[in-house]
């Protein structure tokens, strides 16, 4: 708003601050004007600007404005007292004095046939009535016209006026596994909660007190919640919602999960914003937005600066950073390894925040198989820092969650039936040592070993968080430029050979040749990665290096064939001395050969089962050509200009 001032505009048309009284009188003729003495020819001076806007003159000015305004509510009240009944209209004029003027016995009779004939009128007398005295009780008001209308007795219970408001508010569905969901119109854009969930108990809650200003007793909203999933189950459609990342046509969407409940669609033709979503994406209270993409200022390289990644381990964490954002497609998992001060939690919470920020970025040690899957049902990514270990049945939760499943308990309060968690989401992990030490999970690790940062070049957090927040638009637009730029070269990559991530390895090659690299340059990174990962499963396995000491005394080639329990003893001879995992029978020692048989192939070795003899299960062990690992770059490679990737090969 412009400031005035008020002395100089107060001053006749054309004319200046050094106006006075005489140029006045020059201006109007030779005669008097109140206020001059035209008997001495003197005429009082003009107070200064400052003595003309006295405190006493504002104080006039703002009595008079107050007075006009109250002049015109009070017309404005006449107005509307008009067309109303005399009786509502005598109450009304005593309310401001009498706060139980409305309640008497004539006027209830007057109100409850005015809401009988005219809702609106009536819904304008309440309006009024509030405005006039605050403390009249609408809601005692309400009940009391109620009961004097017909069949008035049978007024509706606050479960019913809850689930009748919610019903024409919002739309109830439920999705494939029948959980409800509510899709709710709020301030020009659409919000999707499930209806047994915080942030649209919160809703209704609000929309019961606009209607009705009362609060809800939290045994009648209960009850209300209940029956509205049961709307959705059983009356609503099915419908598909989604978390953080969707399968949209050729591309993806991806949720801002902002406050407008954008979403950002990605295909080969490029990128874009979308309000509002043209999928249903839900989220919880904890889950927090993705920045505003700067496509004008987009840099990858700023990702760097942040993330503590040697640069020839950064192609496989953009690689893992978009395959984030494929819900069809099974989920490596990131491992990051380094020693204290390597700035392990700094990565991790930097690399979640471009894709699935958190009111809580880093979790501690999950403490069971069933911890997991709640954090999968609750997060986009799971995130777990600091991980000294997990044991094999986390271990083997994780790759369920990576490449989809599920867990299920018995339902609490039931006696049969069960709580099925069914989930696939994307994993990180940090730690000193490595984490993932069963084969199983190993094949689904993108392991990374993060470098030390010396003294000298260690950072304050609150500066580095700063500049975080002010680079990650930038390096969030640059990585859906690269996504888009994937997405369009991702149909011509052909792997001949692949790896147990073969959806992620495609992907990562197209990755590769879009910011620059040759063909056939991340299979081969991928490749050796594979294989290391293959040598810290033998290295974590008892059996595995008691075989080694064995192999290690023979002469190549090699063939060994006996029974489970002859190979054994024969191990035996050769175990570590830590024999806290090593098996008690040979059958546990069967079940440890079928785990490793995958890592031995992949280095020559073949461990097969053959069935069972008269002296029991039979093994052989030979060895075998190595298999390949990687395809030949022999793929033309496909040149895409202009995405700018830092410095992802130094």
């Amino acid at each position: 708003m412009a400031v005035i001032d008020l002395a100089v505009s107060s001053l006749p048309e054309d004319s200046s601050p050094d106006f006075n009284h005489h140029d006045h009188h020059g201006s109007q003729g030779q005669g008097a004007c109140d206020g001059c003495d035209d008997g001495d020819g003197q005429f009082p001076m003009v107070p200064p600007p400052e003595e003309a806007h006295s405190p006493a003159t504002e104080d006039a000015t703002q009595d008079a404005q107050a007075s006009a305004e109250d002049d015109l509510e009070a017309a404005d009240q006449a107005v509307m007292l008009e067309g109303l009944p005399q009786v509502i209209a005598d109450a009304l004029k005593r309310l401001p004095e009498d706060v139980g003027a409305l309640l008497e016995t004539p006027v209830i009779e007057a109100l409850a046939e005015l809401k009988a004939g005219d809702l609106a009128g009536y819904v304008r007398v309440r309006h009024m009535a509030k405005g006039l005295n605050k403390g009249v009780l609408l809601g005692l008001l309400d009940k009391a016209v109620q009961a004097e209308l017909p069949h008035g007795d049978a007024d509706p219970s606050a479960i019913d006026e809850l689930v009748g408001l919610a019903r024409e508010t919002g739309r109830f569905v439920h999705d494939a596994d029948r959980k409800a969901y509510a899709i709710l119109p709020v301030l020009g854009h659409t919000e999707v909660w499930p209806v047994m969930s915080s942030g649209f108990e919160e809703w209704l809650r609000a929309l019961y007190w606009r209607h009705c200003e009362r609060g809800v007793p939290e045994t009648t909203l209960k009850s209300a919640l209940a029956t509205l999933a049961a709307a959705g189950l059983n009356d609503g459609d099915e419908v598909e919602v989604h978390w953080r990342a969707a399968q949209h046509g050729d591309g993806y969407l991806i949720d801002l999960c902002d406050e407008h409940w954008r979403a950002v669609e990605v295909g080969a033709w490029g990128w874009r914003v979308l309000t509002p979503s043209p999928a249903y994406f839900t989220r919880t209270a904890a889950m927090r937005a993705l920045p505003e993409p700067d496509a004008a200022h987009a840099d990858l390289g700023l990702l760097w600066q942040y993330a503590n990644v040697p640069s020839e381990q950064r192609l496989m964490v953009v690689a893992w950073l978009l395959e984030c954002f494929r819900p069809e497609t099974p989920f490596p998992v990131l491992e990051l390894v380094g020693e204290q001060g390597s700035a392990k939690s700094t990565t991790q919470t930097v690399l979640r925040s471009l894709i699935d920020p958190n009111k809580v970025a880093l979790r501690g040690r999950p403490k069971t198989v069933e911890d997991i899957f709640v954090a999968g049902a609750n997060n986009w990514i799971i995130s777990y820092e600091n991980l000294s270990g997990l044991t094999a049945e986390q271990q083997d939760a994780l790759c369920t969650l990576a490449t989809g499943g599920g867990f299920a308990a018995r339902q609490l309060y039931t006696n049969g039936e069960e709580s099925i968690l069914s989930t696939k989401r994307p994993v990180i992990l940090n730690g000193i040592a490595v984490v993932a030490t069963r084969p199983d999970l190993i094949d689904r690790v993108v392991h990374i070993d993060m470098p030390t940062i010396a003294p000298s070049q260690r950072r304050d957090e609150a500066d580095t968080q700063a500049g975080w927040e002010r680079d990650r638009p930038r390096v969030f637009a640059a990585l859906l430029d690269l996504f888009s730029a994937a997405l369009a070269i991702l149909p011509s990559v052909t792997l001949t050979h692949k790896q147990r991530m073969a959806d992620f390895e495609r992907l990562g090659e197209a990755v590769a040749r879009a910011l620059g690299f040759a063909a056939g340059e991340f299979q081969q990174r991928y490749a050796q990665m594979v294989r290391a990962g293959v040598d810290r499963a033998l290295e974590s396995n008892a059996v595995a290096q008691a075989l080694e000491k064995y192999l290690g005394e023979r002469v190549l080639p090699w063939h060994w064939q006996g029974t489970a329990g002859q190979l054994y003893d024969l191990l035996n001879l050769h175990a570590v001395t830590d024999r806290s995992s090593w098996p008690r029978s040979p059958k546990g020692l069967a079940d440890q050969l079928r785990r490793i048989a995958p890592a031995y192939r992949s280095k020559g070795i073949d461990i097969t089962p053959m069935g069972h003899g008269r002296d029991g299960a039979l093994w052989r062990i030979s060895t075998q050509h190595p298999s390949t690992d990687a395809t030949p770059p022999s793929v033309t490679p496909t040149s895409v200009g202009g995405i700018r990737y830092g410095a992802h090969r130094e």
